[in-house]
């Protein structure tokens, strides 16, 4: 019987090892083999034709941060190195409208983040900051005027600050609303109740860079869906094209930082098992971008949550297209 025991205690302290070994190598750097999706990741459409764009500005506005590892963002960060998640809306100026793109931490972000798995609020530590609301109304542009948040995706980071815009249609696409209606009553979407003004939209429209569909928000070229999905069913990235030919995509939560497309890494298993709700698909998503970067390295890929390339655009109260315009025409630039 003491010998049975032995062997039984043993055996399960082989298998704790095992298991211990097989989530530290999940931490490891591994890169995705992009040769997988060439075929449709390598296929390039007609985009954009800068002299006909029309005058359009956008800011980054900084309302958030949480606070954790670097090594819990993709495969191969630093077990030491704090990594901080920068959370923000974008505010874009075009000649019809005035938009958002995801909102942030909103006010209520204390009573928000109460809805996320346990394990995360465990991992990480957040700095609500100033939400864009009360940061609009410090620069005088009213929230109520803000009638349209275009939100990447359905998680709570992302829509936290959408009830401080009072009369904003939260704009999903189509398969983000259908996977919202899936989602247990705990989810902050699902809480927010009538306060979320649903509109939905489509990405039927042709094939744009290396993606087989999209949705031209202005029909002008100038603000351009694509679907990314993966993370959530319904994931969106925006591409922005301001004169005079400066581009920008952002993709969300695609990756947490810029090397998840760079390398390309995806997250560590234990972050994906938390977050990604199709891992192949954030895979394939990953692919599109990182050959994208290839062929256009002057393009600024803006993952969601990466600080370091949020520095690298006009922070409110300035204004990208603004800086772009007057770099084109001060003689310093030329």
């Amino acid at each position: 019987m003491r010998r049975l025991l032995k062997r039984l205690m043993l055996l399960i302290a082989a298998l704790l090892i095992a298991l211990i070994a097989s989530l530290i190598y999940s931490f490891s750097p591994r890169q995705i083999d992009v040769k997988e999706y060439q075929a449709e990741a390598t296929t390039f459409h007609p985009s954009v034709n800068s002299n006909t764009l029309p005058n359009l500005t956008l800011s980054l506005i900084k309302c958030g941060k949480m606070m954790s590892k670097q090594v819990f963002v993709y495969r191969g960060g630093n077990w030491s190195e704090n990594y901080d998640s920068g959370m923000a809306a974008v505010l874009v100026r075009h000649p019809k409208m005035t938009f958002l793109f995801d909102t942030g931490f909103g006010v209520n972000v204390d009573e928000h983040i109460k809805t996320i798995p346990s394990l995360m609020q465990a991992l990480t530590k957040y700095d609500k900051e100033s939400s864009a609301a009360a940061q609009l109304k410090d620069h005088g542009i009213d929230p109520a005027g803000i009638t349209m948040a275009i939100i990447s995706h359905s998680h709570w980071d992302h829509i936290s600050g959408l009830e401080d815009f009072p009369n904003a249609e939260a704009w999903f696409s189509r398969e983000e609303a259908d996977y919202i209606q899936t989602l247990p009553p705990g989810e902050l979407v699902k809480q927010m109740g009538d306060k979320l003004r649903l509109h939905t939209f489509e990405t039927s429209g042709p094939p744009y860079e290396n993606f087989d569909r999209s949705f031209d928000l202005f029909g002008d070229g100038s603000i351009v869906l694509v679907p990314l999905p993966g993370h959530t069913p319904g994931s969106i990235g925006m591409f922005v094209n301001l004169r005079p030919g400066k581009r920008l995509f952002f993709i969300g939560d695609l990756t947490w930082a810029i090397e998840g497309v760079q390398l390309p890494a995806e997250r560590p298993w234990m972050s994906r098992k938390l977050v990604d709700r199709d891992e192949e698909g954030v895979r394939r998503s990953i692919a599109k971008v990182h050959e994208l970067m290839k062929r256009y390295p002057e393009m600024v890929i803006v993952p969601a949550h990466d600080r370091r390339i949020h520095d690298k655009i006009a922070v409110f109260p300035a204004f990208e297209g603004e800086l772009a315009q007057r770099n084109a025409v001060s003689p310093a630039s030329r």
